[in-house]
C-alpha cells in the first residue's frame, strides 16, 4: 500500500499543475485567516485582485519560487463599509445530494 507521503510526492512529481494549484489554495486559506485575525483585532481588510503580478514581482523583488496570489490591505476604514447581502444557508448549501 502506498503511503500518503508517496502519493503526495507522486502528485507533485507527475502532475505539473499540482505545485501551483496547491500554492494558490494554501495562500488563499492563509489570506482568509489573516483577514479574520485582523477583524478580531478591530482592523479592517480588503482583498485585492486584478493587479499586474509581473509588475508586483519586479517592484518588490519577489523571488522566482513565489507566486503572487492576492494582495490584502489592512488598517482602519475611513468610513464604514456598506453592508453586504448574503444568501441564506438554504440557498447556498446542498446537503448530501446534488
Amino acid at each position: 500500500m502506498t503511503s500518503l507521503i508517496d502519493q503526495i510526492e507522486s502528485a507533485y512529481a507527475n502532475v505539473p499543475t499540482v505545485p501551483r494549484d496547491e500554492a494558490i489554495r494554501n495562500a488563499s486559506l492563509a489570506a482568509m485567516q489573516l483577514m479574520l485575525a485582523a477583524k478580531a483585532k478591530g482592523l479592517d481588510s480588503c482583498p485585492m485582485g486584478g493587479y499586474d503580478a509581473d509588475q508586483f514581482v519586479e517592484a518588490f523583488s519577489v523571488p522566482e519560487r513565489y507566486i503572487p496570489v492576492i494582495l490584502i490591505a489592512i488598517g482602519k476604514a475611513a468610513v464604514p463599509a456598506r453592508p453586504s447581502e448574503r444568501f441564506s444557508i438554504d440557498e447556498t448549501v446542498i446537503w448530501n445530494s446534488f
